[in-house]
């Protein structure tokens, strides 16, 4: 079980929090709760009532949004530090998205009746959530931008460019965790896939996909 004290050392490396002192993160964490989730565990559902604040103490969780029809789409990958609700544990509304541990996570829950004062007693903590939802907002504005004036095939480039940098070799995507990550469905990224390989723009090599021509990729990144 986590004491107080261990508590209020991850809730320091939360970077909402990092302007507090330690009286007011002694007193968050003599009530916040430690949960642990293993890869894949759904942590909370779209449209769940927020009762408290959820802090990533380590891990890293998906945040999705799904149709009626099942159809899903990725707003985006949340790590140690960040706070998973922000906006309804401070308004009062219910979850916007819900919440997916990719890998083994722990999550800080803090009641919102205990976080929501924090604004107005603390100008430290107000700036940073400011930072926070503007950040928030200026990442969200430029997901619909994509969306409504980029095609599938300019965002795929650009999904391919940017994760044959950053994924590690042992990780795999499937067309269906692209489509979800891109705002297009499976059938259209195999298409759009096919027609890379038959431009000699990527290679698939045992399984995986390769990037042949680069300057061509880039290319397609570039136009709407």
């Amino acid at each position: 079980m986590a004491t107080s004290a261990s508590l209020t050392l991850s809730l320091q490396h939360a970077s909402l929090l990092k302007g507090l002192s330690e009286g007011a993160l002694a007193g968050l964490s003599a009530s916040a709760s430690v949960r642990l989730y293993q890869p894949e565990q759904i942590i909370a559902l779209e449209g769940d009532p927020c009762r408290e604040a959820l802090f990533v103490s380590e891990g890293l969780v998906r945040v999705r949004q799904l149709s009626q029809e099942g159809r899903e789409h990725v707003l985006g990958y949340l790590g140690a530090g960040s706070c998973l609700n922000l906006t309804p544990a401070l308004d009062g509304g219910s979850l916007l998205a819900s919440l997916e541990a990719i890998i083994e996570t722990t999550i800080i829950a803090v009641p919102c009746n205990r976080v929501r004062p924090l604004l107005r007693g603390s100008p430290a903590f107000a700036e940073a959530v400011a930072l926070t939802l503007a950040a928030d907002n200026r990442r969200l504005s430029g997901m619909a931008r994509d969306l409504a004036l980029h095609s599938v095939r300019a965002r795929l480039a650009r999904f391919l460019l940017h994760h044959a940098e950053h994924t590690p070799p042992q990780e795999r995507w499937t067309q269906a965790a692209i489509a979800a990550n891109i705002g297009t469905v499976r059938d259209v990224v195999g298409r759009v896939l096919r027609s890379f390989a038959d431009e000699g723009i990527i290679r698939r090599e045992r399984g995986r996909l390769r990037v042949i021509d680069r300057s061509r990729l880039e290319q397609a990144a570039q136009k709407e």
